[in-house]
């Protein structure tokens, strides 16, 4: 089993800017520190405690995982190794204590849940759900491990590929379930989608039943034709996926081409993956990107605004400034007129690039050198080729999955 880093934008983005270090902020996660949580019975009798490895902090904790250090995150002294159960049963008005044993997880579980005569299962990983051969434990009444699963344990590759992913996690299913007499477990499995983010957020969309053994793991057969429906809307996702992530792969392979429209996004991803191309840290570096837009437009003067932030403010003092318009002639003019009242050499730790063309270029050159930048020039009629060193580490990273 292969897990892919995500649906198309996240795991095409691994590869591709993910070359340097990626938090999982950056795509979309929030991890807050594991606490010790308090899962009951539907009856109220019976309480499982979980209580959490302690780490020093989540970026610590993930910056551990990306180098393979082992106890990632772990604060010195610490002798806990793994999350920790305590199961208690309600007898008589008091809780007497059943078992204390550690867990699978490494950190925590995500959640669990307990049944009316005291077995328990948990799911997912602190920090990774979906991922793992812990992604769901099976406990037995004395706190022991019945049977751990990963999601390829009862899932194809290719319906592990179609669920939504972030940069971390697999959004796979939610609101799992004991049958009534308590002898099974009910997974409530995703259904992918041809929106991900839609089988990320609404709660209401799709889901497809799986049951499993309480007393020794086994799944039973799966219903039909719910399953086969699952499966089947499983593989048009993954198809399409697969056939846009072909698409995205064949432009990162292309020569960059300016976009030919007024429109603000694409003219950020040209100046975004010019940046990646072209620029020295590319690696470890990120470009602040600023698109001044039509003079028509009625969101004109906003941009405005964000081009005198990004010359005199103090966030843009170092690093790199990336700057376009669809309307190079007003870009020079507005440029020239910003930049002349920015303090002499307030910008002399910037590298600044300017998507103009030979015949602008030198007005450029000329407004943005009191400033003490260093002006570079992108040039819209050409063509950008794929770096070697980018394209020789994607398709090293791309041979690892």
């Amino acid at each position: 089993m292969s897990h892919a880093a995500g649906w198309l934008p996240v795991r095409f983005a691994l590869l591709v800017l993910g070359l340097a270090m990626v938090t999982p902020a950056a795509l979309g996660d929030s991890w807050p520190p594991a606490t010790t949580k308090v899962y009951l019975s539907s009856d109220q009798t019976w309480r499982l405690t979980v209580t959490p490895r302690a780490v020093s902090g989540p970026l610590e904790y993930f910056e551990d995982k990306a180098v393979g250090r082992k106890d990632a995150g772990a604060l010195p002294g610490n002798l806990q190794k793994r999350a920790q159960g305590f199961m208690e049963h309600l007898e008589h008005g008091h809780w007497r204590a059943v078992w204390n044993e550690p867990l699978l997880n490494e950190v925590s579980p995500v959640t669990a849940i307990v049944s009316r005569s005291g077995l328990a299962v948990t799911f997912d990983n602190w920090f990774s759900v979906g991922y793992g051969k812990d992604t769901v434990v099976i406990y037995d009444g004395r706190g022991k491990p019945v049977r751990a699963l990963g999601l390829d344990d009862f899932l194809p590759k290719a319906y592990i590929e179609a669920l939504p992913h972030s940069v971390s996690s697999i959004r796979w299913g939610d609101e799992h379930r004991f049958s009534v007499d308590g002898k099974q477990l009910i997974l409530r499995v995703v259904v992918p989608n041809e929106n991900p983010a839609k089988a990320w957020t609404d709660p209401s969309a799709a889901r497809v039943e799986l049951a499993f053994d309480m007393a020794n793991g086994q799944e039973f057969a799966p219903d039909e034709p719910a399953w086969s429906r699952a499966i089947a809307q499983a593989n048009r996702v993954d198809a399409a996926l697969r056939a846009e992530e072909a698409k995205q792969e064949a432009a990162f392979m292309a020569p960059l081409v300016a976009p030919r429209s007024d429109v603000d996004v694409d003219w950020h991803r040209y100046l975004i993956e010019a940046f990646f191309r072209i620029d020295p840290d590319w690696k470890d570096g990120y470009p602040a990107t600023m698109v001044l837009r039509l003079p028509q437009r009625k969101d004109y003067p906003v941009s405005v605004d964000f081009l005198k932030d990004a010359l005199h403010g103090d966030l843009y003092r170092h690093g790199v400034t990336m700057i376009a318009s669809p309307s190079q002639d007003n870009l020079v003019r507005v440029l020239t007129h910003i930049a002349a009242k920015v303090p002499h050499g307030w910008l002399k730790d910037v590298r600044i690039y300017v998507a103009v063309d030979n015949a602008h270029t030198a007005a450029v050159a000329k407004a943005l050198a009191p400033t003490g930048a260093t002006y570079i020039q992108l040039n819209p009629d050409v063509a950008i080729p794929q770096s070697k060193a980018r394209l020789d580490a994607y398709l090293a990273r791309k041979s690892e999955q």
